[in-house]
């Protein structure tokens, strides 16, 4: 529990209303009860206020509070995750080694390492300090595993697969198997061997159920700051810049080159052997099929500047209108 008072001077806002109110829980807006704080900054939420049972509400100005307490704060995403971060009382895991694991004895074991039950760590793979691996997980030999990062139950890491500093590996994903690359002739599928492997930068979480595939004739990378969603698929010879949002279900083709901060929403596909220009927007089930310059959003199937998309759709539906008048008046 935390007085209104000492919330507020964590976020660095403005107290408005009762100071000595106690905040025991950060809840929905409608789902609120006594003693929880809401989040009210978002145009949608402002009318809830009103008949929330929360007893305060962090907004953007202490006119959205009209009468109730809360904090008033210029960055209300940083001053959430202060927050969530506050209350966040999951259980953390004690560091130990598993009597049920089974690590090479070509592996060096740092003295702050943590492996679970049932995980396999083969040889010549280097762990770095403060490393989580959780039950179930197979590293393959020769991986390199940065400080702080965190492999979650029955994530599989392919051999030679480079891992950053700090990163997170979610539950069920798989990282350097082969790519689907063959080569057919006469009715018959000849696979193309996949010898290089996946390098992942600093700082990257990669939700549950990803595949990432290796390289056949050039790494796989991932920059540092990447944030994956769950069941984002990368093909082999993929290149994503630094800092890029993939949002759920997104499938990356077969050698595409994807630049610096680019965000794209879920369910879209991308490529293959195609260049995503550097902060460039691609909304949700969209499909890109060319190579796009950067630095603007782009929509639909085959995907297009939204501007350009809307015009298109536009001219559609007065088409359609036309065609349904064409047809009651020759009728």
């Amino acid at each position: 529990m935390i007085t209104l008072k000492e919330l507020a001077e964590k976020v660095d806002g403005k107290l408005i209303g009762d100071e000595s109110i106690i905040i025991s829980s950060v809840d929905d807006i409608k789902l609120a009860t006594k003693e929880s704080i809401s989040f009210a900054f978002l145009p949608k939420y402002k009318k809830e206020i009103q008949h929330s049972n929360a007893s305060a509400f962090i907004v953007l100005s202490e006119r959205d509070l009209d009468g109730k307490c809360g904090i008033v704060v210029e960055n209300p995403y940083l001053s959430m995750i202060s927050i969530l971060d506050y209350f966040d009382n999951r259980p953390l895991p004690e560091k130990n080694v598993s009597s049920n694991s089974q690590i090479h004895n070509s592996v060096n074991q740092p003295e702050n390492f943590h492996i679970g039950s049932f995980s396999v760590i083969d040889k010549d793979t280097v762990i770095g300090e403060n490393v989580f691996i959780g039950h179930g997980v197979k590293i393959n030999p020769g991986c390199v595993i940065g400080d702080n990062s965190v492999l979650y139950d029955n994530v599989v890491i392919y051999d030679n697969t480079i891992i950053g500093k700090n990163c997170i590996i979610n539950a069920g994903t798989v990282i350097g198997s082969d790519g689907f690359g063959y080569h057919t002739i006469a009715n018959e599928h000849h696979k193309i061997p996949h010898i290089k492997s996946v390098i992942i930068g600093n700082d990257v979480e990669i939700g549950s159920a990803c595949t990432i595939d290796r390289g056949s004739v050039q790494n796989t990378t991932i920059g540092d700051f990447c944030k994956f969603d769950n069941q984002v698929h990368i093909a082999h010879n993929v290149s994503i810049g630094k800092a890029c949002l993939l949002a759920g279900g997104v499938f990356i083709g077969g050698s595409t080159q994807i630049e610096d901060y680019v965000t794209i929403a879920g369910k879209s596909d991308i490529g293959p052997h195609i260049i995503l220009g550097a902060k460039s927007i691609i909304a949700a089930r969209s499909c890109v099929l060319k190579s796009i310059s950067g630095s603007e959003m782009y929509a639909g199937n085959p995907a297009r500047p939204i501007k350009e998309k809307q015009k298109r759709d536009a001219i559609y539906k007065r088409f359609e209108l036309l065609e349904k008048k064409l047809k009651k008046n020759a009728s």
